[in-house]
């Protein structure tokens, strides 16, 4: 098999393991208790020993690959002088994005500590979820920046998209006006089926990415062919 057909499968591969992580990371969103500026103890309770391992093996995985793959794609967007936007766009997206991963996992694992009986009484644990979401500052640094980090990473990649064409045009303008709204507007407080509808939004530009990545590649393959 010739190196641009290896790339291809290559890439092929990733795209489906794109289309998996963000499935993962939308179960995951619509299966955790919403976040309004704390935790409660009673909603993490009634998810038993099921708390921690959906934060380590589903949430926290699915997020760090569907960005780190996000930023592979959002490299084969870039073309010509477009092409050191792009990678500079990647590197931000791949960056924010492990950071975000590991950050929001690291959170949780005190919280699933306080809320296992096993471990902790129930007055115990109620006054550690107390002490630890007095102290949720320690955490919020990263998980804002890295999702500025994010969004920073992917302005500069549909800006990229846009002056390579290897996007649809509309497609671009409707996606940085969407990260602009996501930016400007606390979208989580207007209820849970605003910030569920705004997740899947941000899934389907993320898999949009994916897929104009994967063409771009494609029709490279082409007209060198």
């Amino acid at each position: 098999m010739s190196v641009p057909n290896l790339r291809r499968v290559a890439l092929v591969a990733l795209f489906v393991l794109l289309l998996v992580s963000l499935l993962g990371r939308t179960v995951f969103m619509i299966w955790e208790p919403p976040f309004d500026g704390s935790i409660d103890y009673d909603e993490i309770r009634q998810l038993g020993t099921a708390y921690w391992p959906m934060n380590s093996y589903l949430g926290g995985p699915a997020y760090a690959v569907s960005w780190v793959a996000a930023a592979v794609f959002i490299v084969r967007l870039g073309r010509g002088r477009a092409g050191v936007l792009n990678l500079v766009g990647a590197f931000l997206v791949g960056l924010g994005g492990v950071v975000f991963a590991l950050v929001i996992t690291a959170e949780v694992l005190p919280f699933a500590y306080a809320a296992d009986p096993a471990v902790l009484p129930e007055p115990q644990g109620r006054a550690l979820f107390d002490v630890l979401n007095d102290n949720l500052d320690w955490v919020l640094p990263g998980i804002v920046g890295s999702q500025l980090t994010i969004v920073v990473g992917m302005l500069l990649g549909l800006v990229g998209a846009l002056i390579a064409r290897t996007m649809p045009r509309p497609l671009i303008i409707a996606a940085l006006g969407y990260a602009v709204v996501f930016v400007a507007l606390p979208l989580a407080e207007f209820g849970r089926a605003v910030a569920i509808v705004d997740y899947l939004l941000q899934v389907c530009l993320v898999a949009a990415i994916g897929w104009y990545g994967l063409r771009a590649t494609v029709d490279g393959a082409a007209r060198e062919a």
